[in-house]
């Protein structure tokens, strides 16, 4: 935790208020009962025979009494010196009871400036835990650092929980989206068929099995997505090297990319990380896949792996049209393609980049869309190396 200069610790603050306490506490009582003190002598001094009180003045100015004056002083000390330390105890005793109960009333109030952000914390606690996840703090300087760090906290949380929310509420417009269409064909094929309207032959039923591949992929991918949020993507990590993956990966995918009339180069050099190697190659499909369906007119991909500044990398390079400027700032969402217009006429979900930078993820990775000079674009994913 790093604390502001000007924000004192908890315990530095507490320490600090009972050592002020305690001082204030023992200088009431020591002022007190030295006045009371003064006021027992005036009045046991008030007291004594006129004798006594002459040999007690002589005394005290230094001058030595006559014996008559003497004697009768040294027979009521002890008397008025008994009466005298009763008082002198009982004035320890009510000062005090009265510097403890004043440090009470102070220490009370103190303590309820320290935690009043505390009631605050608690109450927007509750209404976070009701589904209120608008809710911030409006304390934006505190000198107890404990509670300036806890009510940051507080405020991120209810902000990250915010944006989750409405990730989730786009997530689930987005899914229904892309689900209507394919769902409304197959309503309508099938609506068709039973009403006699469409002839039910092999070429209709292929048509059927297209969409519902289509949703097959979609459900498939959602899952590997829904994995991916709950930290089970990587089932079976071990020290694997890229260039043999990309390598294995590469002729699975060349026969497709040659289909495209794309061609596949790749300059692969030693990179080893720890991961899972079907997650890996689902990594090295999805990015070829993607490189096949939307820059195929660049006619050329380039794979690269290799390790820079200790780390171990996969890029995957094309020539098509690239992305959209600013896709660093946007963002990858579910079901996002580079159309303007969101067709389909790629056949892709929309989820293959979001895959790519789930599996990254998993892996303590991270994904890097930038453009090519001269074209196209460039997907870097950057490893921890072994």
């Amino acid at each position: 935790m790093i604390v502001s200069p000007r924000r004192i610790r908890l315990s530095t603050m507490t320490a600090i208020a009972i050592a002020a306490m305690l001082l204030f506490a023992v200088a009431m009582i020591y002022g007190g009962v030295a006045w009371y003190a003064g006021d027992v002598q005036e009045r046991m001094i008030a007291s004594l025979s006129p004798d006594a009180a002459k040999a007690f003045s002589d005394l005290d100015h230094g001058v030595m009494p006559d014996q008559k004056q003497l004697q009768a002083l040294v027979e009521v000390v002890p008397s008025v010196q008994g009466a005298g330390d009763k008082e002198l105890v009982a004035s320890v005793l009510a000062f005090g009871l009265a510097g403890a109960l004043l440090c009470s009333l102070i220490g009370f109030f103190i303590a309820r400036r320290i935690t009043a952000p505390l009631r605050e914390l608690t109450e927007a606690a509750r209404r976070m835990a009701n589904g209120d996840f608008s809710v911030r703090m409006g304390i934006k300087a505190n000198r107890v650092a404990e509670i300036a760090v806890l009510v940051d906290s507080v405020d991120r949380l209810a902000n990250e929980l915010h944006l989750m929310e409405r990730r989730l509420k786009f997530n689930t417009m987005a899914v229904a989206h892309e689900l209507r269409t394919p769902l409304t064909i197959l309503q309508g094929r099938l609506q068709g068929i039973a009403d006699g309207v469409f002839q039910l032959d092999r070429e209709a039923i292929g048509h059927l099995i297209v969409h519902v591949e289509g949703l097959a992929r979609l459900v498939d991918d959602l899952r590997t997505l829904s994995l991916a949020e709950t930290n089970s993507l990587v089932r079976d990590p071990r020290p694997l090297d890229l260039a043999a993956e990309c390598a294995a990966v590469a002729e699975t995918a060349r026969p497709l990319l040659d289909e495209e009339g794309i061609c596949l180069d790749v300059s692969l050099a030693p990179a080893t990380i720890c991961g899972d190697r079907q997650r890996i190659r689902q990594l090295l499909l999805v990015l070829l896949d993607n490189a096949r369906r939307y820059a195929a007119a660049g006619r050329s991909v380039r794979c690269t792996t290799g390790t820079q500044d200790e780390r171990s990398f996969i890029a995957i390079e094309d020539r098509g049209p690239g992305f959209p400027s600013g896709i660093e700032a946007h963002g990858i969402d579910l079901f996002w393609r580079a159309e303007p217009s969101r067709a389909r006429t790629t056949g892709g979900t929309g989820l293959g980049l979001s895959i790519a930078k789930a599996i990254a993820r998993a892996h303590d990775g991270d994904m890097e869309i930038t453009a090519r000079e001269g074209g196209g674009a460039v997907v870097t994913i950057r490893f921890r190396t072994v």
